[in-house]
C-alpha cells in the first residue's frame, strides 16, 4: 500500500470513527425524497440544491440542477471538476429518490427519516437503518467521502477529473 493510499484511508476511517460519517449520512436519509410522492417533489430538489451540491462545492465541484425533460420526473444534478483536460474523467452516477418511507411500519418503531444504529446480537457488528441508507443515499455519502479523502491525501488534488449525475 502507496502512502497515499494508507492516507487516503486513514482519512476515511476518522470519518467513520468521528461519527461525521454517520451524521452526513443521517442528514440525507432525513431527506423524504419518496420519488412516487409528487407532493415531495421539492424535498427532492432541496436534496439536491441544499445537501449534494454544496458538498460537492466543499471538493472543488461546480454544479448546476436542471429541469428533467420528463414531465413529473425529478431534476438533474451536473456537477464537474476539471483539474487538466488531459487527465482521464471519472463518472459518479447516482439517484436521490428513494421508495415511499412507509412510517409506522418499520420494526421496532423505527423512523425511515431517522438513521438508527442497531447492533444484533446474532451479527456482532453495527447495522444502520434508514430509508435510502442502502440505496442511494450511502452511495452519494460514500463518495463524497471517498473524494475528500482522496483530496486530502494528494494535497488537494485528484489526479482525474470528475462528473457527478
Amino acid at each position: 500500500m502507496t502512502a497515499t493510499t494508507r492516507d487516503a484511508v486513514a482519512h476515511a476511517e476518522a470519518l467513520f470513527d468521528s461519527g461525521d460519517f454517520f451524521r452526513s449520512l443521517a442528514s440525507r436519509v432525513a431527506c423524504r425524497t419518496e420519488s412516487q410522492n409528487p407532493a415531495r417533489a421539492p424535498e427532492l430538489l432541496a436534496y439536491l440544491s441544499d445537501e449534494i451540491a454544496p458538498a460537492l462545492a466543499t471538493l472543488g465541484f461546480t454544479s448546476a440542477i436542471h429541469a428533467n425533460p420528463v414531465p413529473g420526473a425529478p431534476p438533474l444534478l451536473v456537477a464537474e471538476r476539471l483539474e487538466d483536460p488531459t487527465l482521464p474523467t471519472v463518472l459518479f452516477y447516482g439517484h436521490g429518490d428513494v421508495v415511499r418511507g412507509h412510517e409506522g411500519q418499520w420494526a421496532e418503531g423505527r423512523d425511515p427519516w431517522t438513521l438508527t444504529t442497531v447492533t444484533p446480537p446474532s451479527a456482532g457488528s453495527q447495522r444502520w437503518y434508514g430509508r435510502g441508507s442502502a440505496d442511494n443515499k450511502s452511495q452519494h455519502s460514500i463518495n463524497l467521502a471517498a473524494i475528500g479523502a482522496v483530496l486530502a491525501a494528494r494535497g488537494g488534488r485528484l489526479g482525474f477529473n470528475a462528473k457527478w449525475l
